[in-house]
């Protein structure tokens, strides 16, 4: 607009000086104005970002409040059997019997194999007639031996020959007994790498069990935690497979040393009920070294962050009525999911940001839902302020 105004009075008085005169105080006065016009509009932004600065931030508050706390050692593992066995073949013969299966689970010293037998069955049979031979001969002479008809040397002789054939009958029903395999302990089959008509040779690796019901997670905790272990303490297991779920433990056994180059004590976790947990599983291990009833709570989720500092909000009222955020350290006792127990500097009932406090500073004006205009919102959410009991279902993310 300034622009098409000289333009036109340029062309008017373009002819003589005297006008060109007038021309020049007119253009001043026109720029001057419209400079004017500019900082006026920068004025008006200025006090617009000034008033959005000091405009109370919307915020979610929450209250200190008294309930239990646990202190919480977190630890992974995998998960393993203790009694977990390979079934060798004892014998050599060919398979002809396939008893079991995978998955299978069987009882000690059940059947799960059996290999031809007719060797060994020949050669038992053999020496129970051996032995029954054997037997007659000795029982014979020590009937000589006692009325003094033979020798000593004589008897001792026939008793030799007779114990020696009650071994040979020992050996061969051994030896016949290999050819069932059986169970040496009670659990699942896991594994079998035979099948009917196999050749299976002495020594030869036939089936894997393990005892599911012996299934642990061993983990390894920093030796200034040992005074607080004990056997049978409580402890809580979860998987990533089985999101939601948790498993109850106990610590089963504690390393009576500190491995040395670690600094850790191994522990044993057992499990109450293994549920669909199988050995090889990766689990989250929390150990509960300490619990308290009535702890002073601040909710997790209130916590903020410098660099190595961890604070929260407050909720102060100024002399004018003003509500305002007042930066609090936080000291943590103890901690858990859902809480923190300060060391001190709170009091019960205190008011705190739970919510909204990444846009606060020190002293920065503060409103909730109930002091806030209608349409306002706090990240796109109703701002409100929580109840105490509503805290401890919050859970910091």
């Amino acid at each position: 607009m300034c622009n098409s105004m000289f333009e036109k009075f340029f062309i008017k008085t373009k002819t003589c000086w005297g006008p060109m005169m007038g021309l020049g105080l007119w253009v001043l006065t026109v720029g001057i104005g419209c400079g004017s016009n500019k900082a006026a509009e920068e004025l008006e932004l200025a006090k617009k970002k000034a008033a959005a600065a000091t405009k109370p931030v919307l915020v979610e508050v929450g209250q200190v409040r008294r309930g239990m706390i646990e202190a919480l050692l977190e630890r992974s593992s995998a998960l393993e059997a203790e009694a977990q066995v390979q079934v060798l073949a004892r014998t050599q013969n060919p398979a002809i019997e396939l008893v079991v299966e995978e998955g299978d689970v069987v009882e000690k010293d059940q059947v799960l194999l059996r290999l031809e037998s007719d060797r060994q069955l020949n050669d038992y049979q053999q020496a129970l007639s051996q032995l029954d031979e054997a037997q007659i001969e000795f029982d014979r002479q020590k009937s000589l031996y006692q009325q003094k008809l033979i020798s000593e040397s004589e008897y001792r002789n026939a008793k030799f020959t007779f114990n020696r054939a009650e071994l040979t009958v020992e050996t061969a029903k051994r030896q016949l007994d290999y050819t069932e395999v059986r169970a040496p302990i009670r659990g699942t089959i896991t594994s079998r790498t035979v099948k009917v008509g196999d050749q299976v040779n002495l020594g030869t690796p036939i089936f894997e069990i393990i005892d599911l019901e012996s299934t642990v997670a061993v983990i390894h905790v920093p030796e200034q935690y040992l005074p607080k272990l004990k056997v049978d303490m409580e402890a809580r297991l979860t998987s990533t497979t089985y999101e939601g779920e948790t498993f109850a433990g106990f610590v089963k056994r504690i390393s009576p040393i500190v491995e040395a180059r670690a600094g850790t004590v191994k522990v044993v976790v057992g499990l109450k009920d293994l549920g669909p947990l199988r050995p090889g599983m990766w689990v989250d291990v929390e150990l509960v070294l300490e619990s308290k009833d009535d702890a002073l709570l601040i909710a997790k989720r209130a916590i903020a962050y410098d660099n190595d500092q961890t604070y929260v909000f407050k909720v102060v009222t100024d002399t004018n009525g003003v509500m305002r955020a007042q930066r609090q350290l936080v000291l943590p006792l103890n901690s858990d999911h859902q809480h923190v127990e300060p060391s001190g500097g709170f009091a019960l009932g205190e008011e705190i940001v739970v919510a909204g406090q990444s846009g606060l500073k020190e002293d920065s004006e503060i409103r909730v839902l109930e002091e806030a205009n209608d349409g306002e919102s706090l990240a796109s959410a109703p701002v409100r302020r929580v109840p105490p009991d509503e805290d401890a279902k919050s859970v910091s993310e």
